[in-house]
């Protein structure tokens, strides 16, 4: 059976427990609060987004955004695709049971979901055929993978690791990581492998109760340092497969993501006693340039959000119908604050 080689280091501990408190903080700032949904369909965007732009995706954040709204918009047919298809690897995801194990059934059903329409019928939910390889940007071959009639066997040993017991009493990050490295230097699918890993491990913490309300987008760690991103795990298989460093790699990840959206929430700066609403974007962007700048005028928030004075009274109304933001003076003199 497979076992994963990796030491408990001091710096993976003091991330690991930083991540924890973390997320205790993220599940209980945001408990029935209204603008809940709206974060969660910009985390699922988010994931989307990053987790195919590191495979070469060129879809802006806006466009993929617009894509999960069941907008159209114009781009190439597999570009679109692949966006939908990950959009409804998260959707069926966030849908499974916690606790539930993950079945080689699962595994195959989530690829042939992130693949759909991608790649030809026989190969998507299936393993490879044929021997695959990872080149980088110049075109070099980095790491060859196992081949094809390895491919079916060391994802079983995997998933009855992930299955085991020794598994399961392991933190939901550190889990989640050696899956990821796992099922990535396997690659047993002719494509679609970084983002199955990926997926996988957004999967295990989930189903191992790490999930913050679906508003943890760990990917785009990843994406916006793709190429420490591919170093790490070439380090991790340079060194005989010990993936103690990788650890705290995805661990520093995982802190640097949750303190993110812990900005982000305190940045809505919102009482929870304040009436509920459901936020627009651009609502949360002018709570976030009142707390910065306190008290100011209609044409500040004209120029720095680049809107038209009769757009911001039509979003900076409700706000103010609601309590959430105090409108002072007439005409062209109004000023706007916080309460």
């Amino acid at each position: 059976m497979y076992k994963p080689r990796f030491d408990i280091t001091p710096e993976l501990l003091r991330l690991v427990t930083e991540a924890t408190e973390l997320r205790a903080w993220i599940n209980s700032a945001v408990v029935d609060v209204s603008w809940l949904p709206i974060l969660q369909q910009e985390t699922v965007a988010r994931l989307a987004h990053s987790s195919t732009a590191i495979e070469g995706n060129p879809l802006t954040l806006p466009e993929v955004e617009a894509l999960a709204r069941g907008e159209e918009i114009s781009t190439k047919p597999k570009d679109r695709q692949e966006i939908l298809n990950a959009l409804a690897a998260m959707k069926w995801i966030w849908g499974r049971k916690e606790g539930a194990p993950v079945m080689e059934s699962d595994l195959l059903r989530l690829h042939q979901i992130l693949t759909r329409k991608v790649l030809p019928d026989e190969q998507s939910g299936h393993y490879k055929t044929r021997q695959n390889r990872v080149i980088n940007h110049r075109g070099i071959t980095v790491y060859t993978p196992p081949p094809p009639d390895k491919a079916q066997g060391l994802t079983l040993e995997l998933l009855k690791w992930l299955n085991s017991r020794e598994s399961k009493v392991l933190h939901p990050i550190i889990a989640g990581a050696i899956a990821h490295h796992r099922l990535v230097s396997i690659h047993p699918f002719s494509d679609g492998n970084g983002r199955i890993s990926r997926a996988l491990a957004i999967w295990l913490s989930f189903s191992r109760g790490f999930d913050t309300h679906h508003l943890f987008a760990l990917d785009e760690f990843f994406e916006q340092d793709r190429q420490r991103y591919y170093q790490k795990i070439q380090q991790a298989r340079d060194l005989d497969d010990d993936l103690s460093y990788w650890l705290e790699y995805v661990a520093e990840g995982v802190v640097e993501t949750l303190n993110r959206v812990k900005e982000r929430i305190l940045g809505l700066c919102i009482s929870l006693k304040a009436p509920h609403m459901v936020l627009t974007k651009r609502q949360e962007d002018i709570l976030r340039f009142l707390r910065d700048r306190g008290r100011v005028k209609s044409p500040d928030i004209e120029k720095a959000l680049s809107l038209t004075r009769a757009r911001v009274g039509q979003i900076i109304k409700p706000l103010v119908d609601v309590g959430l933001v105090v409108r002072e003076g007439q005409t062209r003199a109004t000023t706007y604050r916080l309460p």
